[in-house]
């Protein structure tokens, strides 16, 4: 197996002319099937998102406590997401490592909802929900991630990675306004009850993914898959990542961007309530904004060639910096919400492209760890958000935002300037 930092995969796509074979993966039965799993269980998850942190701020008025209980899902993500990449790279069928992830995920959030019933929920109930959803995750995405050169192989990964991310914005359109919805009209258990059929309904179609990779899975020249040599542990795929240039820099660049941009979407709800003086329609209705932008995003990205992802990556992290700069200067719904639509295409910029840049300069034995290492960086937003929260109690939530964000600009602005090897990474 060559050097991960070398060059990424022929594209297929007539030299990198630029071509609308915008949804190519879905010609393959078995990334359909996947796809409409991955619905369901973004779904559920987007609405998590949104339901939690109004039940968080409804029972304690709290920024620090939105942080907190955010802290509380992110920390077993960050303790445990390395066991989730070594099982990934080990297990012989990542999907049944996925669908009890997402089993135990429908569990919880049907815990939740009893409680509600019960009335006997509280912010620590809260909190050990969160725990929990966070362990599942650390151990479940890491093979979710890696599963998506194995089905489609490395000729489309870009288009299918793009066209995951578009399913997963489009349900960031439509479920946070359901979700809101329901909120506003039947109460918070109807909500965690929608996510419990989420869930059953991911792992249902999962099920029909097939089990043997796509053909050039194995390795980036498109030739047939070779048996999994590696079977180190975590301290293998560590000392993997550090010997390789390439994904040290786009991992590096993303935590810190990961760590600026991302507190916003956890703080949302108590912004929504206190500066902006709406309910949960119109944070259901904000979340959607963005979510329209992500989808927008993602559907131009799976429509492009594979040429100049370092430099996109970077030019869309800046521009996702400049919106959330806009947005927390914002106090006017009207305005905040084409500001949110804006930001969502820069996220799915930014999101995408480092997915696939992770992806495409990783080796096949060590994918699975690597991925596990990008999604701790996810978990490393919790305490972002925990700074960014207890800072928002203290000065502001204006102002703690803007701060963070003017950041992540001068951090995009530095990458383009000063890291050539990121800003030419084909």
């Amino acid at each position: 197996m060559g050097s991960a930092s070398g060059p990424p995969a022929p594209d297929g796509g007539g030299g990198g002319r630029f071509s609308l074979g915008t949804f190519e993966s879905l010609k393959d039965s078995g990334f359909r099937w996947f796809f409409l799993a991955m619905l369901g269980q973004m779904t559920s998850m987007n609405m998590q998102m949104l339901v939690r942190g109004y039940l968080v701020f409804e029972l304690t008025g709290s920024y620090a406590m939105l942080g907190t209980v955010q802290l509380a899902s992110a920390t077993p993500m960050l303790a445990f997401s390395l066991f989730g990449g070594v099982l990934a790279d080990r297990a012989r069928q990542k999907k049944h490592v996925v669908q009890v992830g997402q089993l135990l995920s429908g569990l919880n959030a049907l815990a939740v909802a009893v409680l509600i019933i019960a009335g006997t929920l509280n912010v620590g109930w809260l909190m050990v929900a969160a725990m929990i959803q966070g362990t599942v995750q650390a151990l479940m995405m890491p093979s979710r991630q890696s599963m998506i050169p194995e089905i489609v192989g490395m000729r489309r990964l870009m288009n299918a990675v793009a066209l995951n991310s578009a399913g997963q914005n489009s349900m960031r359109l439509f479920a946070p306004a359901i979700g809101g919805f329901l909120l506003a009209v039947v109460g918070p258990q109807w909500v965690y009850f929608v996510m419990t059929g989420g869930y059953l309904w991911a792992v249902a179609f999962l099920t029909k993914v097939p089990s043997t990779p796509a053909p050039d899975a194995a390795v980036r020249t498109g030739t047939a898959p070779r048996p999994r040599r590696d079977r180190g542990g975590m301290l293998d795929g560590i000392r993997y990542i550090l010997h390789e240039p390439t994904l040290r820099a786009v991992l590096g660049i993303n935590v810190l961007l990961i760590l600026m941009s991302m507190p916003y979407m956890f703080l949302l709800p108590g912004f929504v309530a206190s500066v902006l003086h709406e309910g949960p329609e119109k944070l259901g209705l904000l979340m959607s904004f963005a979510g329209a932008g992500s989808l927008i995003g993602a559907l131009v990205i799976a429509s492009l060639p594979p040429r100049r992802r370092g430099l996109l990556f970077l030019i869309a992290s800046l521009f996702q910096g400049v919106m959330l700069i806009a947005f927390s200067a914002s106090t006017w719904f009207w305005v905040t919400a084409p500001v949110m639509l804006l930001m969502g295409i820069g996220q799915a910029g930014r999101q995408s492209f480092s997915n696939v840049l992770v992806q495409t300069y990783s080796d096949d034995e060590h994918r699975g760890r690597v991925m596990s290492v990008y999604m701790m960086q996810f978990g490393l937003t919790a305490f972002g958000t925990f700074l960014v929260g207890v800072l928002a109690a203290i000065i502001g939530v204006q102002l703690a935002l803007g701060m963070t964000s003017a950041l992540m600009v001068v951090i995009a602005l530095g990458a383009i300037t000063f890291s050539p090897r990121l800003r030419n990474l084909a």
